[in-house]
């Protein structure tokens, strides 16, 4: 019965003979000497033969021991390899069953050459493209467990700020005055740039960690002012990039990867983005497949609530609490809507990390078609030679003598002006 070895060098396995154990044996890929086990057949007192029978033999089996060259030399090496294991010809690599080509270079079984698809990613500078789709499902759904407590954080950083919101809208109803009914209308637009910052910033990192290919959000604090200076770039860039332009809305995951790179000039400009975006339309519109496919059933329970109870919500409102049915009717609603508001929102804050992770995958698979620029050129600084008189002081130039003249002009110009309107209004309206 053949004994079964791996060759170490190669991987590949091989069938000993029953005679050649404890002897080795050279592999026919790389000529390496693999060494067969010695098992029973090596010694012992189960061989049926008599102990004096296998002493008189002895001289024998030494003789043959004498010369392990010899050994080799008489073994079919062609009959060595074991054929019931399916192996890379190139490579050596196990194969699975009705395996097409290797997984691990890429080499047909049959004809031991690359596959049209292995030459294809082979002469690809980065990854493949059409991993996006799969990983787009699978590779987020891991990111976003993998970042619970960022979900987590952005749900009660939402409903904090929504209640802060609703606090000072509450207070700019309830003083009279103006000036501090000014102040809480001020402070509760700020509260509510609170949160479209964080989520910015949620999306630009992912974005940034994702093109990097890592899978764990390590600086990502929260700052209130700086939330709510991102919040303020947010509406901006939403007026600007695609309002007056609704179809731009459909580029916004470009637009997104873009804002994660030193420059984001294109993430500003739509007309700059429109080449890009047909280039990447697949991507693009399949991020918004994702959405659609995640939002619907979410937009479906919200709106079955609030069409179940929304009437009866209304009328204890306009009743002032006296409604035609019975108030535990009335907070039942209240209950159902306002758990069917919280778990959107809720599941909304993980979806944010879903999204913002589809986004970052697509920077990482498309990275050639995507026209990033990735760095800042450098600004080459160069001394200017100023000229100075034999004191040391510099000597100016005509254009600087005359913008100091006409600086002077406007100076005297504005103090004359305010002097003469002081003239004006205290002195000379009272002679």
């Amino acid at each position: 019965m053949p004994v079964k070895v791996r060759c170490p060098t190669c991987q590949k396995v091989l069938n000993a003979p029953e005679t050649a154990r404890g002897k080795a044996v050279k592999c026919p890929g790389c000529e390496t000497k693999v060494k067969v086990p010695a098992g029973d057949a090596a010694g012992g007192d189960e061989s049926p033969v008599p102990a004096r029978a296998r002493a008189a033999k002895a001289p024998a089996k030494k003789k043959v021991e004498a010369d392990s060259s010899d050994f080799l030399a008489a073994l079919d090496l062609d009959k060595v390899v074991d054929s019931s294991e399916a192996m890379c010809p190139k490579c050596g690599a196990p194969l699975p069953e009705d395996a097409t080509e290797c997984p691990k270079c890429g080499t047909d079984p049959e004809t031991g050459q690359l596959t049209a698809s292995a030459k294809k990613r082979k002469n690809m500078k980065g990854p493949d493209p059409a991993l996006f789709y799969r990983a787009a499902w699978v590779d987020s759904w891991a990111f976003v467990k993998e970042n619970f407590t960022v979900g987590l954080r952005t749900f009660l950083y939402t409903i904090l700020a929504n209640l802060a919101g609703a606090g000072c809208v509450f207070m700019a109803g309830w003083v009279e005055t103006a000036p501090p009914k000014v102040f809480f209308l001020s402070l509760t637009l700020l509260t509510f740039l609170i949160i479209p910052g964080w989520r910015w910033c949620v999306v630009i990192e992912t974005v940034r960690v994702s093109a990097a290919r890592k899978s764990n959000i390590t600086r990502l604090n929260f700052d209130i002012f700086q939330n709510m200076a991102l919040g303020l770039k947010t509406i901006i860039w939403s007026i600007v990039f695609w309002l007056w332009f609704p179809f731009a809305l459909f580029m916004f995951p470009l637009a997104m990867v873009h804002m994660a790179m030193p420059v984001t000039k294109r993430a500003w400009l739509n007309f700059l983005m429109v080449p890009t975006f047909f280039r990447n339309l697949a991507p693009s519109l399949y991020f918004w497949v994702i959405v659609v496919a995640t939002q619907i059933p979410l937009l479906a329970i919200l709106g079955l609530s609030n069409f179940m109870f929304s009437a009866k919500i209304q009328e204890m409102v306009r009743t002032q609490g006296k409604p035609s049915f019975p108030m535990s009717e009335a907070w039942v609603a209240l209950g159902v809507i306002l758990t069917a508001e919280f778990t959107y929102l809720f599941v909304n804050s993980f979806l944010l990390l879903f999204y913002a992770r589809v986004i970052g995958l697509l920077a990482f698979y498309f990275q050639n078609s995507l026209d990033l620029v990735t760095f800042i050129a450098e600004k080459e600084y160069k001394r200017k030679n100023i000229k100075v008189d034999r004191w040391g002081i510099p000597i100016k130039t005509t254009e600087q003598k005359v913008k100091e003249a006409v600086f002077l002009v406007v100076v005297l110009g504005v103090v004359s002006a305010a002097g003469y309107w002081i003239y004006v209004s205290q002195f000379k309206g009272k002679s």
